[in-house]
C-alpha cells in the first residue's frame, strides 16, 4: 500500500511539471526566418525548370497547450522574396512565386522544457508570375504546403528555430490548353520571440 501511496503522490508531485514542457511553448509568438528555396515549374509537355532564391520570412503563431506533453499552433506566414521559380530559354519566359502568404496548423510535441518538434500543414496563397520581354503576366495561386521542424528555447522568451517545407500550388494556365505545375522546396532558420 505504501508504495501505490508513494507512486500517486509522485504522480500529482510531476503531473504539473511534465505540463509545464508544453506551457513553456504556449501563447504568441513572432519570428522571421533567412530561406533557402528552390521552386519547380512544369509546364505540360516541356522539360521542368528550377530557380534558387534566398530571402526572409515573416510569421506570427498563437500556440495552445493540450496536453502535458502537446501543444496546438495556429499561424501564418509571409515571404519577404520574390522566388524564381525557372527560366525558359525557348520563350525567354522567366517564372516566379510571389507575395507568398501561409496559413499553418502546427502539432506539436514538446520532448523537453526547451524544446520541441513540429508538423505543418498549410494552406497557400500567391501570385505566379511568367515574365516575357518585360511584361508580367500574373495568375493567384493556391496550394498546400507540408514541414516538420524543431523550436528550442534560448531563454524564457527567446527561441531559434529549424524547419523544412514541401509546398506544391493547383495548376494554372498562362496559356490556353498549357497548364503549370508548380512546386517548392525550403529549407530555413530562424529566430523568434515568445511573449
Amino acid at each position: 500500500m505504501k508504495k501505490i501511496l508513494f507512486l500517486a503522490a509522485t504522480a500529482v508531485f510531476m503531473a504539473p511539471q511534465v505540463f509545464a514542457q508544453a506551457k513553456n511553448f504556449e501563447g504568441l509568438s513572432l519570428g522571421a526566418n533567412v530561406t533557402a528555396s528552390r521552386s519547380t515549374s512544369e509546364p505540360a509537355g516541356v522539360a521542368s525548370e528550377s530557380g534558387y532564391t534566398n530571402g526572409v520570412d515573416l510569421q506570427v503563431q498563437y500556440s495552445i497547450a493540450m496536453a502535458p506533453r502537446f501543444l496546438l499552433g495556429f499561424g501564418l506566414t509571409v515571404g519577404t522574396t520574390n522566388n524564381n521559380a525557372g527560366t525558359f530559354a525557348a520563350t525567354g519566359t522567366e517564372l516566379s512565386v510571389r507575395n507568398r502568404a501561409a496559413f499553418d496548423i502546427l502539432p506539436a510535441y514538446a520532448i523537453s522544457d526547451t524544446m520541441m518538434v513540429f508538423g505543418k500543414v498549410a494552406a497557400l496563397t500567391a501570385d505566379g508570375v511568367a515574365t516575357t520581354a518585360a511584361i508580367d503576366t500574373k495568375k493567384s495561386l493556391s496550394g498546400v504546403g507540408y514541414g516538420l521542424g524543431v523550436r528550442g528555447l534560448i531563454d524564457k522568451s527567446t527561441f531559434y528555430q529549424i524547419e523544412y517545407d514541401f509546398n506544391r500550388y493547383n495548376d494554372v494556365e498562362y496559356v490556353p490548353g498549357a497548364a503549370l505545375k508548380g512546386t517548392s522546396s525550403v529549407f530555413s532558420l530562424g529566430v523568434g520571440y515568445k511573449f
